[in-house]
This record gives structure tokens, sequence and C-alpha cells, in this order.
């Protein structure tokens, strides 16, 4: 099995409950969590943000605080995962040889 990814921010800042955010770990979406999401809101921006936050274990306010190029690269994190492609190239990590899915 490989180590689990986690989502390095470029900007680290302090969350709402006063910890200092740096390093969040990758969990994998499922579809109960796409199904929770589009109960809540049917604006696909709004669907997106549910699914980063979960995905990272953040609010919605933690989220807000994002750094635009830390928003950007936890979308890409997310379509990337919803494509089934390897996330570690997308964090700028490498693929260990023979590895062809990312087990987060």
């Amino acid at each position: 099995m490989a180590d689990a990814l986690t989502f390095t921010l470029k900007f680290p800042f302090t969350s709402a409950n006063g910890e200092q955010l740096s390093t969040l770990p990758i969990k994998r979406l499922k579809r109960k969590d796409i199904s929770a999401a589009q109960a809540v809101t049917k604006d696909e921006g709004a669907m997106e943000d549910l699914l980063v936050a979960k995905l990272l274990g953040i609010t919605l306010e933690d989220l807000g605080e994002f750094d635009i190029a830390d928003s950007t690269l936890a979308t890409e994190v997310l379509r990337e995962m919803a494509a089934g492609r390897v996330l570690a190239p997308v964090l700028g990590r490498s693929i260990a040889a023979g590895a062809e899915v990312a087990a987060v």
C-alpha cells in the first residue's frame, strides 16, 4: 500500500479554531460524499467547495481562507481524483516505480 498523500499549502494560515494549517491529509471521496454535496446545493461551484473541504478535512470557512494558488491546486486535486488519475504528480511528487493507482 502506498503512503497516504498530503496537501501542502504554499501559503499556510491559522484556521478558525486557531490551528496553524500548513499540511493537510487527502481523503479519497466516495459517491456518498457527492450525494451529500448535491443534497445541499445544485450550484456546481458550491458543490466543488464542499467536496474540496471534505477531501482535505477542513471547514468551508477554512477553505475560504485559502490563498488563490492553494485553492486552484486543491480544485485540481479534486478533478484528478474524480477522473481516477494519479494524484502524486499534481502534488509535485514522484510516483513509485510500477505504481499505477494513487492509493490515498
